[in-house]
C-alpha cells in the first residue's frame, strides 16, 4: 500500500511539473504545437522507461529538436479541425434534409478525426511519418482497437470532468494527463504490432 501511494504521488508530481513546463513554453501561443510535441516526447520516454536525465533538460532538448518538425502535423490538425468546426457552426440550424444529412456526416467524420488526433503525436514521435500518414495510421490504430480507444475516451472524460468541477486542480493537470492517457494507449497498441520499417 505504501509503495503504491509513493508511486502515485511521484507520478502526480511529475505530471504537475510537466504541465507547468508545457504552460511556460506555450505562453507565446505560437509555440503551443512544439511545446505539446515535446510534452508527448517526455511522456513517451517515461512510459517506455527510457529517460535517465532531468525532465526539464529532456523537455528543452526535445523542444529544440521538434520545434519546426512538429508544425506540419500540428497545423494540419488545427486546420482540419477548424474547418470541421466552422462547417458544423454554419450548419447548426439547418432544417433542410440534405443539410441535416451533411451535418450528421460531418459529425461522424469529426468523431473519426478526433480518434486519429488522439493517437497522432505518439505515432508521429515513434515513426516520424509525414502528417497525412501519421493521421491515417493513427486512425487505423483507433478503429482496429475499439476497446483501448473506448477506455482512452473514458480517461479523457474523467480529466474533463475534473477540469469542470475542480478547475484549479484540473488546470494544473489537464494537458499532461490527457497526453499521458494518449501515450499509454498508443504504447499499449504499438508494442503489440510487428516492427515497422520506416523509409
Amino acid at each position: 500500500m505504501g509503495r503504491a501511494l509513493t508511486f502515485l504521488m511521484e507520478w502526480l508530481w511529475r505530471l504537475l511539473y510537466l504541465n507547468a513546463i508545457w504552460i511556460l513554453f506555450s505562453l507565446p501561443v505560437i509555440t503551443v504545437i512544439p511545446a505539446t510535441a515535446s510534452m508527448f516526447s517526455v511522456l513517451d520516454k517515461w512510459v517506455r522507461e527510457d529517460q535517465h536525465e532531468p525532465d526539464f533538460k529532456v523537455y528543452f532538448r526535445e523542444f529544440k529538436r521538434l520545434f519546426l518538425k512538429s508544425y506540419l502535423l500540428g497545423l494540419s490538425i488545427v486546420l482540419i479541425g477548424g474547418l470541421l468546426f466552422l462547417d458544423l457552426l454554419i450548419l447548426r440550424n439547418a432544417v433542410s434534409d440534405i443539410f441535416v444529412t451533411i451535418r450528421y456526416g460531418l459529425l461522424l467524420f469529426s468523431l473519426l478525426f478526433l480518434i486519429a488526433v488522439s493517437y497522432s503525436f505518439p505515432v508521429y514521435l515513434r515513426y516520424q511519418f509525414p502528417w497525412y500518414k501519421t493521421l491515417f495510421f493513427s486512425f487505423m490504430l483507433g478503429i482496429r482497437n475499439p476497446a483501448i480507444t473506448f477506455l482512452m475516451s473514458c480517461g479523457f472524460l474523467l480529466v474533463l470532468l475534473l477540469f469542470m468541477f475542480a478547475t484549479g486542480v484540473g488546470l494544473l493537470l489537464f494537458a499532461s494527463s490527457i497526453a499521458l492517457i494518449s501515450t499509454i494507449s498508443a504504447h499499449f497498441i504499438i508494442s503489440r504490432l510487428p516492427e515497422i520499417v520506416v523509409d
